[in-house]
């Protein structure tokens, strides 16, 4: 009984464009987000239906395009898949969580590396201020670039090197984020 439900779950990882062999990272929180809304959507047998994903994937956090939801429950309605199980539906969820991440991060390190002019993995004053001058001309309410550049830095800044770190870049936009 047990290996017909991995033999399920494996064509169902198929079906979604998930690796079947692989095995997909799930944090603490990313499984109890995804408990939380299987259990709010489950039908009587325990099972999750598919015409649910984008309400599901809303109630577990997930944030993907409506589009990408829609593209996983045409491919399981082709197939007849009604429903799925708990592992299944966390398997997806968290699938395109990882890929949202790794996403977000490809961005990030693009825009660190456009702000990283010389290319020795940290931001310096300088570096910023040619790029505030480049977006804001003198800065921002009359502020001279250079003064905004340093002060921003200053704020980035944990480690007292004058320069700011990726890692640094990430937390400080975290942070704005969040607050």
């Amino acid at each position: 009984m047990h290996s017909a439900r991995q033999t399920g779950s494996s064509q169902l990882k198929s079906l979604l464009g998930i690796d079947p062999s692989s095995s997909v990272e799930m944090t603490e929180s990313d499984l109890r987000q995804c408990m939380e809304a299987f259990r709010r959507f489950e039908n009587k047998q325990g099972r999750f239906p598919v015409a649910k994903l984008i309400e599901g994937f809303e109630a577990a956090q997930t944030f993907v395009s409506e589009t990408v939801i829609e593209e996983s429950m045409n491919s399981l309605a082709a197939q007849g898949v009604e429903s799925m199980e708990f592992y299944d539906f966390a398997t997806l969820v968290c699938s395109k969580k990882l890929r949202k991440r790794r996403s977000t991060h490809a961005c990030l390190k693009a825009i660190f590396r456009h702000l990283d002019q010389d290319s020795d993995g940290f931001i310096s004053a300088e570096e910023l201020q040619m790029s505030v001058e480049a977006l804001m001309g003198d800065g921002e309410a009359g502020e001279p670039a250079e003064r905004l550049a340093e002060r921003m830095i200053g704020q980035l800044d944990t480690s007292g090197s004058g320069k700011v770190s990726y890692d640094q870049f990430v937390c400080m936009l975290n942070h704005s984020i969040s607050s």
